[in-house]
């Protein structure tokens, strides 16, 4: 949906524009592991048959023996295409990386860093939950965390 300067929305263009979003409040952490777990904070409930605007801040501290990786459950059927921002795991420079609803990914650990996710999910005719999962990519006896101020965005569109 696109306004021009000095267009007033709806009041149901609003709802549609607010969307869905979700704030991590506090630190969720996790030490010892490198099997995804489901994220404390980090979920939403999606309809079936819609399609959303996906957008997503994760903010975390690992070191860089245990680096950090990431991926999401999903309802059945559903399909997603998004890019990461991130720094890999083992570089050094940030970079771009197309993702698919099945591909996690591996981030470079370090003290308050940051990714950013956008893209869209296609929700198949499941209605269900979309949740971050985490966890160290290597096991390692330090704590990884994910930060609060991280967030879940969906903007649904069709």
């Amino acid at each position: 949906m696109t306004f021009l300067a000095g267009d007033e929305p709806t009041a149901g263009q609003v709802e549609e524009l607010r969307g869905l979003r979700v704030y991590k409040l506090g630190i969720e952490t996790v030490n010892g592991s490198a099997a995804l777990q489901n994220d404390d904070e980090l979920f939403l409930t999606v309809e079936a048959n819609a399609k959303y605007r996906f957008m997503a801040r994760i903010l975390f501290t690992s070191n860089t023996t245990a680096d950090f990786k990431f991926g999401f459950t999903y309802p059945s059927g559903a399909t997603a295409t998004y890019t990461l921002l991130g720094i890999a795991s083992g570089g050094a420079s940030l970079s771009a990386f197309h993702q698919v609803e099945s591909s996690g990914g591996a981030l470079e650990g370090g003290t308050g860093i940051a990714c950013l996710m956008f893209g869209t999910w296609a929700i198949s005719s499941t209605a269900g939950v979309l949740q971050l999962q985490w966890a160290q990519n290597t096991s390692n006896a330090s704590n990884t965390q994910v930060l609060a101020g991280s967030f879940l965005e969906l903007v649904k569109f069709s």
